[in-house]
């Protein structure tokens, strides 16, 4: 390897030569970092010191005339470091590929991190420790370590302690709270001790699930002296933070207290959400997905360290979208069968619930609240969802349908209404709803928080657009919103625009089309169904058409038409709350006959559609930019009490 070291390795040992070299040798093979390594022999009995000064030439080797132990030899080696970080490491780990740099990444990015450890594990997979929380009876215990399924754990987050079987710490911050305290004897308990330090210091210790490492435990002493160990540290220990632990639920027997051991995980998180909703977002299915992303997004990117719980009513797809947003360092938690047994078992733990759409109301917002008292309660409306069955009472063909979507509206206008009423914050993505919120629950805040979309830098023009695009999911079912829209459009707009525009083509994008919907492939149309990311198909487009009948709140396909430079056609459903101004004269359809109208003007007057475009993109910069979003957001989270850090002065490593 080539290049100035970031980072120092520092082993201590006693006894274990080949523990000692197997170590270093998966060091060397799964390590692509430059690095260096010190070992420290702790006055191994058996020769260990001797063969290791003799014989490892890519190591400094240095020997303790007696054995002083782990914290003494570790302090010993960092005397000896020279790089920014260094990585305490017992001989009893193996290293796994792309070990460190998921490590180096979250010291890089979080200045107040001072230590990171990766995901512990068994050699059979399991998890041994995802972090560690400390009782007040000055005992510890290993998140993971026995769970059947410890895959909920598995995000990074502040923890209590972390391990320094394998922990990288910034030297500064090392140094700074004068190393691992000497009055442990030998093993056990100093990072512990030095967690709290560096914690009362100003600094963090996570943990980084990304990187794993497998750690055979008590790899160079039996399990009877570990005990030994542990049991005579303990004492120091709580000598040594009688304060801090008194602070604490003790952790023997918490089993019994599930919620005391949720208070203790989550006890140094700024402030800890809950979000509630349908199922896991998958941002790029649409259905409402990329706004319900942006408000999760927006409660993570306050803080960091801040705790964001999201809880999806249902599995679906769960396993596809839940490992994405752990990364992101969110809890994920779905297909809970007891809810409210969940919610007793975190009972008081959150500052925030925050619930999305009506149904999760009823069936979770409730319940879940009811164990969380103390919270901030947020309904988060993302649409009126009851103007949807009034569209289709309108257009219903008989007495009957007319009475269902009756019952199936006055339902919904109930639910919505006490949502609102039960809140002590609203949200809605327009401001004609936020009106009709505050006539009908005067005495709840109400903010608007759409959506937000970057717009290219280069957007293009019309000299690389051409044909008709339809961008909407269908759920691969019968008689939705987008697919009545896309048949009217194939059906009643098309073959008069093909009679102007011959040769005029369709491409239609969306996730799961229904079968009537996959029927319109032709040679002139293709149902393209799920992509990977619509903007190609948007930026080549020269209209987005969509006569949308039903639906409610803001169509974030718009907004992403928009921010493509893409002009779109649509009804005064589609258009509601995109701030359209003057353009909407020319894009806001009453009838499919007036829709081939401004269709075809669209399509014959450059000019007009080139205004068009540059209007439409001043609103999308303005009115759905991020920083936008992130100013409604943090307006939201004013009010719930949560407000982002201060900047502050960041740490500096040495």
């Amino acid at each position: 390897m080539t290049g100035t070291p970031r980072i120092t390795f520092v082993l201590v040992s006693y006894g274990g030569r080949d523990l000692v070299v197997r170590c270093l040798e998966s060091l060397a093979e799964h390590t692509t970092e430059p690095y260096e390594v010190v070992v420290v022999d702790s006055a191994s009995p058996d020769g260990t010191g001797e063969w290791l000064a003799e014989n490892l030439t890519t190591a400094e080797v240095l020997r303790m005339s007696t054995n002083l132990g782990f914290g003494a030899g570790c302090n010993l080696g960092v005397q000896h470091a020279r790089t920014e970080l260094v990585c305490f490491l017992n001989a009893d780990v193996e290293l796994t590929a792309g070990w460190l740099e998921p490590l180096l990444r979250m010291l890089d990015d979080n200045p107040r991190v001072g230590a990171v450890a990766p995901l512990m594990m068994n050699a059979d997979g399991s998890v041994q420790e995802a972090g560690s929380v400390i009782g007040g009876d000055g005992w510890c215990r290993a998140w993971g370590d026995g769970d059947a399924d410890a895959t909920p754990l598995t995000f990074p987050r502040e923890v209590d302690y972390a391990s320094a079987a394998c922990l990288v710490v910034r030297r500064r911050a090392f140094w700074q709270v004068g190393g691992f305290s000497p009055e442990y004897e030998i093993a056990y308990f100093e990072d512990v001790d030095l967690a709290l330090q560096l914690r009362e210091h100003g600094w963090q210790t996570w943990v980084q699930p990304s990187a794993r490492v497998v750690h055979a435990r008590h790899g160079t002493s039996s399990s009877a002296r570990a005990t030994e160990l542990m049991r005579l540290n303990h004492g120091v220990f709580t000598r040594r933070w009688p304060e801090e632990l008194a602070k604490r639920p003790p952790v023997v027997g918490v089993q019994e207290r599930p919620h005391q051991l949720s208070w203790l995980r989550d006890r140094n998180a700024p402030y800890r959400v809950l979000l509630v909703d349908d199922r896991v977002p998958q941002p790029d299915r649409g259905r409402g997905d990329p706004r319900t992303m942006a408000v999760v997004d927006a409660w993570r990117d306050a803080d960091p360290a801040a705790r964001v719980t999201f809880f999806a009513a249902s599995p679906e797809r769960a396993e596809d979208y839940a490992p994405a947003l752990r990364a992101r360092g969110i809890e994920v938690v779905y297909g809970v069968e007891d809810p409210v047994r969940w919610g007793r078992e975190r009972l008081g733990l959150y500052d925030v619930i925050v619930v999305f759409r009506p149904h999760n109301f009823v069936a979770l917002g409730l319940p879940l609240s009811g164990t969380q008292p103390q919270a901030v309660r947020v309904y988060d409306s993302e649409a009126l969802f009851h103007r949807r069955p009034a569209q289709f009472f309108e257009t219903a063909e008989s007495t009957e349908e007319r009475r269902r979507y009756a019952l199936e509206e006055r339902r919904l206008r109930e639910e919505e209404v006490a949502a609102f009423t039960w809140a002590d914050v609203a949200v809605c993505v327009s401001e004609d709803e936020a009106r009709w919120v505050r006539q009908v629950a005067p005495g709840t805040p109400v903010h608007v928080a759409c959506y937000p979309i970057d717009v290219p830098g280069d957007v293009p023009g019309l000299e690389r657009r051409e044909g008709l695009v339809f961008f909407g999911g269908f759920d691969n079912t019968p008689r939705t919103p987008n697919e009545f829209a896309v048949l009217e459009l194939a059906n009643d707009v098309l073959p008069v625009l093909r009679d102007r525009h011959p040769g005029l083509r369709l491409r239609v994008v969306g996730a799961d089309p229904s079968p009537a919907v996959r029927a319109l492939s032709g040679p002139l149309t293709d149902v393209l169904g799920r992509v990977p990311d619509p903007r190609p198909w948007l930026s080549t487009g020269r209209l987005h058409v969509v006569p949308m009948r039903y639906g409610a709140g803001v169509k974030i396909k718009f907004v992403d038409s928009m921010a493509a430079g893409l002009p779109f056609v649509t009804t005064p459903v589609g258009g509601e709350g995109l701030h359209l101004g003057w353009t909407a004269r020319h894009l806001v359809a009453e009838s499919a006959a007036e829709m081939v109208e401004l269709c075809d003007r669209l399509l014959r007057d450059d000019v007009l559609w080139t205004e068009v475009q540059q209007a439409l993109l001043d609103i999308c910069r303005t009115r759905f930019s991020p920083e936008h979003f992130r100013d409604n957001m943090s307006a939201v989270m004013v009010d719930c009490g949560v407000l982002p850090p201060a900047p502050t002065g960041v740490h500096t490593a040495c």
